[in-house]
């Protein structure tokens, strides 16, 4: 779509350069210079060729009744439609050029401002007498890239579903204040979003501070919680250990000190013959009776 507002505005630079020359003195000449930029089959854009000091001339009171019309009629190509031409007195009359290139200049109008296009509107809007010449104008569009469309004849109403439109058509300036208005509007509504969106941001992040702060005060006191636990199962072993200890060494009558001769006694004990054991056990029953010093006697507890 811009390379075809590209080449429109290429097809309409010859026309820019002969409205400058010195020969654009005219009215007639500037007059045949609109005709001539409207007739045209590449040219769809002509707000350059408008705006110039020799076109705009023809504005003057001096300028001959049969030319006062082409500046109004050059408006119309620029941002008008065929029903504005229409409605228009003392316009001059189109030839067959000018009314197809006013046609395809309404459609790309009705396209942005009609839904859904029926091609009952469209055929009132754009003077076509059949659905033949409304589809055939339609076509045309579409292959010189004017319009991205598709025909629905078979749907009810039957109708143009138009997807894309070229930005050809000029923008009339007594529509710019509403135009000013409307994106004035638009972006205070843009700076109210984005306000919400900074306040909901630092919302957002504020809640998430909290969350993380909470999350490690709670890691601290689990953390602590679970060391004092630990501490604590320790303490109570090692205290169990050394009250058994303490509590085999006075069932004993004795301290500590004596637990560990007990435990370092060998069952002997030394006498004036040398070792002996701290109990002797008779070698078997009635050994009572037998005579004087030959008892025999048997050492329990000696080492091998």
């Amino acid at each position: 779509m811009d390379q075809v507002h590209a080449r429109a505005l290429e097809a309409l630079q010859p026309f820019i350069l002969l409205a400058k020359s010195t020969s654009a003195s005219s009215p007639r000449f500037i007059a045949n210079i609109i005709t001539n930029a409207t007739s045209s089959p590449q040219t769809y854009v002509f707000a350059e060729l408008l705006e110039l000091p020799t076109v705009q001339a023809l504005r003057s009171p001096d300028t001959p009744a049969e030319f006062q019309g082409h500046l109004k009629l050059l408006e119309i190509f620029a941002w008008g439609t065929l029903q504005d031409y229409q409605a228009t007195p003392d316009l001059p009359e189109l030839n067959a050029e000018q009314t197809t290139k006013l046609r395809l200049l309404s459609l790309l109008s009705l396209s942005t401002t009609i839904k859904p296009l029926t091609y009952t509107s469209l055929k009132t809007a754009l003077s076509c007498a059949s659905t033949t010449d409304l589809e055939s104008l339609i076509t045309t569009a579409i292959y010189a890239s004017l319009i991205t469309a598709r025909l629905s004849p078979a749907s009810k109403p039957p109708s143009v579903n138009v997807t894309a439109v070229s930005p050809l058509r000029d923008v009339q300036p007594t529509s710019l204040p509403k135009m000013i208005s409307i994106l004035t509007e638009w972006e205070s509504r843009c700076g109210d979003v984005v306000s919400d969106l900074e306040a909901e941001i630092a919302r957002v992040k504020t809640d998430a501070a909290k969350r993380a702060h909470k999350k490690y005060t709670y890691d601290q006191r689990l953390e602590k919680a679970v060391e004092r636990r630990q501490n604590g199962a320790s303490g109570e072993g090692g205290g169990g250990r050394r009250g058994n200890r303490a509590r085999f060494g006075a069932g004993l009558g004795g301290s500590k000190r004596d637990a560990d001769d007990i435990d370092q006694d060998d069952g002997f004990f030394e006498t004036g013959d040398g070792e002996g054991s701290r109990m002797d056990i008779d070698e078997g029953a009635g050994a009572g009776a037998r005579s004087g010093n030959s008892r025999s006697k048997r050492v329990l507890g000696r080492k091998s």
